[in-house]
């Protein structure tokens, strides 16, 4: 009996331990609980990148997307970043929930601003059908 009621208490206070983690510290476990998040809670943002501004520890991007204006703040791998994205890039980002203070969101793809204006929206506009 003393077997299970530790069996229990352990599960118990194991559990319990998460969900205060989860809701103390969400960022230790967004690494790990991402590919658990359902891809219809999430979605993609695309925007141009208005001004980027690199700081001792972060990366600012402000980008205009549809919905309006939003800074993306970046603590993550700011060097490689920084790098990779220009002002006038276009950017998709992942989001949770849109906001205008986003810190480190996920990036889906990065383009260069003759990339996207180059490639039509529409994939019937080339004439071309695919079968």
């Amino acid at each position: 009996m003393k077997a299970w009621l530790g069996l229990i208490g352990g599960f118990a206070l194991g559990f319990l331990a998460a969900i205060v983690t989860n809701l103390a510290a969400p960022d230790l476990l967004t690494p790990y609980t991402q590919q658990f998040l359902p891809p219809d809670q999430t979605e993609s943002v695309k925007g141009t990148v208005v001004k980027k501004q690199r700081e001792s520890t972060r990366l600012l991007l402000t980008l205009s997307t549809p919905k309006g204006v939003l800074l993306a703040t970046f603590t993550e791998k700011m060097d490689e970043l920084d790098l990779l994205i220009g002002e006038g890039y276009v950017v998709t980002i992942k989001l949770r929930v849109y906001s205008p203070f986003i810190e480190n969101p996920l990036l889906e793809r990065v383009e260069t601003a003759t990339m996207a204006d180059d490639r039509p929206s529409d994939p019937g506009e080339t004439g071309s059908t695919i079968r």
